[in-house]
């Protein structure tokens, strides 16, 4: 009979033929510090030490480093939700001129994104409003059938109705879609700074 081998015993078994290649994980690890240390100096940019842990760095493993930190930056980088937003754009841009981006470059591409994304809210908003108002003239057929199937006044809104609020999620859907793609090409373009 043989011996039962433990899940240990099993997976040393299977591995012991692979080669860990320690510039590949040195790479990993790097790159990963890169994204924690942008993450925390978006967090809280005045006890950051991202220029310190930049400056540790030297030749390809400073591109890593950088790397990692350019990549979480971009993708903190979306469409607001709020004006309020459009604050958190200075601390990203901030953070990109650490890490060695072009400064008239990215200044310039901020100023257009900002641009875009102001126009984005108004659109949003816009695109509100018009729903709404196309969509009274169905709410009012709604609350005539309530008050024929209750017998009393019912007032609805737009906002509570979940049918409104469907095509009103679709259609921000579709806009954010196209926003996020002028986005995207934004975000491509920075990285070459």
């Amino acid at each position: 009979m043989g011996k039962i081998k433990s899940a240990i015993e099993l997976a040393m078994e299977k591995t012991a033929d692979l080669k860990m290649d320690r510039a590949a994980v040195k790479k990993i690890n790097i790159t990963r510090e890169g994204k924690v240390s942008a993450s925390s100096f978006l967090d809280n940019p005045k006890k950051s030490d991202i220029m310190d842990l930049l400056n540790h760095y030297k030749g390809e493993e400073q591109d890593w480093f950088r790397s990692g930190a350019v990549e979480t930056v971009l993708a903190n980088l979306t469409l607001p939700q709020i004006e309020a937003d459009l604050e958190k754009m200075s601390i990203l841009s901030d953070a990109l001129i650490i890490l060695n981006c072009d400064k008239e470059q990215l200044n310039t591409m901020f100023d257009h994104l900002k641009q875009l994304f102001q126009q984005f809210l108004s659109n949003m908003d816009q695109l509100e409003e018009g729903l709404k108002q196309q969509y009274e003239p169905q709410l009012r057929q709604k609350e005539m059938q309530l008050r024929q199937q209750t017998g009393q006044e019912i007032h609805l809104t737009a906002d509570s109705d979940p049918d409104f609020m469907k095509l009103l999620s679709e259609q921000y859907g579709r806009m954010e879609q196209q926003y996020n793609e002028v986005l995207k090409q934004a975000k491509d373009e920075m990285k070459k700074f």
